[in-house]
């Protein structure tokens, strides 16, 4: 844990929705942020709560996740070009740059149309400075997003893409899906237990929206609760973030040399020989987590589930489908989504 520095100074106020993109994207909870800061809970959920802290306590927060001060008090990113893209204006730009698993180097824009009263999820890749192969690669990876999508676009739990295009003037790719009000999973897993019912229906949500993948042979590899929106209408959740998905019998898709840790993604993630076993582990580690509260360690899901009053086929279901060895996880879809829709629970 960083050492904590005298709190001196006068007091600043950080931008929500900076601080929790960035907390999102960087797949922390308030716990494992208040760890890195060097910080009490207290600060991190007074900070989400948009409370003014000290400083120097921000400048901590700031480094933990890897970015500035002047980014999470909402300081515009630069956009290296003009505030428009094809029909699209540039609003805001939601994070600073990610790099991805597989190497893509992004940011996150809220958009608006220029002439329709629409807003819109962007996403610009940055393919500048790279040879001719290496763009030509990075756009085959980028463009699975919207391929994806639309072969699910009628799908209630897979984000809507709406275009996707190369913007020769600054070298970026967009790709731009339609904007759901809402926020990412692992928000609300960093808060508390989930209920329930609540536990059900984002098992349930994420399980179909999986399953309608694997029926269009893509497995998703990396599922983990940044890539899922939970939205605010109807606490829906909606799979995003395909371009590092896995489409059956083509190949290898992705590099993945050195890829990040990843507690909800399967040992073999980062091999070609992946199957929907794979995404079965990550659905189970996130729906534990959710039950629960927190991420057990790997190998002691049983032993956490026994803790909580669950049905039994739901123990046991969830703590088969994270087993380490795949071929002790159910074998699709199709054999957990009746177990979980059977779970009685209150309203």
């Amino acid at each position: 844990m960083a050492k904590k520095r005298p709190q001196h100074g006068r007091t600043v106020e950080i931008n929500v929705d900076k601080l929790t993109a960035a907390m999102d994207h960087r797949g922390l909870s308030v716990e494992q942020l208040k760890e890195l800061a060097g910080v009490s809970t207290g600060t991190v959920n007074n900070l989400l709560a948009g409370k003014p802290v000290y400083r120097t306590t921000a400048t901590q927060v700031a480094e933990a996740l890897e970015t500035t001060l002047g980014v999470l008090m909402g300081e515009s990113a630069s956009l290296g070009g003009a505030a428009t893209v094809h029909e699209y204006l540039v609003s805001e730009v939601l994070t600073d740059w990610i790099v991805a698993s597989n190497g893509l180097r992004f940011q996150v824009c809220r958009l608006r149309h220029l002439e329709l009263d629409r807003q819109a999820r962007g996403k610009r890749f940055d393919l500048r400075d790279m040879t001719t192969d290496e763009e030509q690669r990075c756009r085959t990876w980028i463009k699975r997003h919207p391929n994806v999508c639309e072969s699910l676009q009628d799908h209630p739990n897979i984000a809507r893409n709406l275009t996707a295009f190369h913007d020769p003037a600054e070298s970026f790719y967009w790709v731009i899906d339609e904007w759901v009000d809402g926020e990412p999973l692992q928000r609300s897993l960093g808060r508390k237990q989930f209920s329930a019912l609540k536990a059900k229906n984002l098992l349930l949500d994420v399980a179909r929206g999986l399953q309608g993948l694997h029926q269009q042979g893509i497995i998703r590899r990396e599922l983990n609760p940044t890539t899922i929106i939970i939205r605010n209408s109807d606490r829906r959740a909606i799979l995003t973030e395909f371009e590092l998905a896995k489409l059956i019998d083509r190949g290898p898709t992705v590099s993945t040399d050195d890829w990040p840790v990843d507690p909800y993604r399967a040992g073999e993630a980062d091999a070609d020989d992946v199957d929907v076993r794979t995404d079965i582990y990550s659905w189970a580690r996130i729906g534990i987590h959710a039950l629960i509260g927190a991420l057990p360690e790997i190998g002691q899901e049983q032993s956490a589930l026994e803790q909580i009053a669950i049905p039994s086929m739901v123990r046991d279901c969830l703590a088969s489908s994270a087993a380490v060895f795949r071929s002790e996880r159910p074998s699709s879809m199709g054999d957990i989504i009746p177990v979980i829709e059977e779970w009685s629970v209150g309203s």
